[in-house]
């Protein structure tokens, strides 16, 4: 009984010794990762910060984009306002009052066609073969006899202007290519189908760079 009494106690010393070194090997790598990731965590001295690439939250291509969205919608503003600082001298195609008004994109009834549509320009009261005069000076860049509207002149009024006038009589007083001043005798008025059941009237319209534009405002 001795004996193995002290067997076991010589086998205890060992495992003990055994014990420590096992735990001085374990404490020695946990020191070891624990500063490894320290210095992976840290960045280097050097390093330069991230830039900050937003104003108020938001991103500089999106500022850009809506910056340039702006400009656009400005310019394009400019464009249709123009007329403003023309300084050339405007009349009224024909001397009467303002039947239908342009709709500015907003859909009206067609007391003729009975459909919803935009009126995109102004029907001006004018007994059958009154004059019609050209609002400004210009150039006649189309002359054409639509189904619709009857016989149509189209006045390139330059600076990106240009004057429609719809419902003339086919005795015209111009043709295209003919140059011609403000206040001067392009026609007179006739028929056009597509607005028949309205009193004699001119339908006159104003394009600004390809866009319908209120001609009632482009007269003052």
């Amino acid at each position: 009984m001795e004996k193995l009494k002290g067997f076991f106690k010589d086998k205890g010393y060992i495992a003990a010794l055994i014990f420590a070194v096992v735990a001085l090997v374990i404490a020695g790598w946990l020191a070891y990762d624990m500063t490894v990731k320290e210095v992976e965590d840290t960045p280097p001295a050097n390093t330069l910060s991230p830039v900050d690439n937003s104003v108020g939250n938001v991103p500089k291509e999106e500022e850009a984009s809506k910056e340039s969205s702006e400009q656009s919608e400005e310019k394009e503003t400019d464009d249709v306002n123009n007329f403003i600082n023309i300084t050339a001298e405007r009349v009224m195609p024909v001397e009467g009052e303002i039947i239908n008004p342009y709709s500015n994109g907003e859909l009206v009834k067609s007391e003729t066609l009975g459909v919803w549509k935009t009126h995109d320009g102004i029907d001006i009261a004018a007994e059958k073969g009154t004059e019609v005069k050209s609002a400004t000076s210009g150039k006649v860049i189309a002359v054409r006899d639509d189904p619709l509207w009857g016989i149509c002149v189209i006045i390139d009024h330059y600076d990106g202007y240009e004057g429609h006038y719809y419902g003339l009589d086919k005795a015209l007083s111009v043709k295209e290519q003919t140059v011609v001043d403000a206040g001067q005798v392009i026609g007179r008025t006739g028929d056009s189908d597509c607005e028949s059941k309205l009193s004699p009237h001119l339908h006159f319209a104003v394009k600004c760079n390809e866009k319908w534009i209120d001609p009632a405002e482009f007269l003052k």
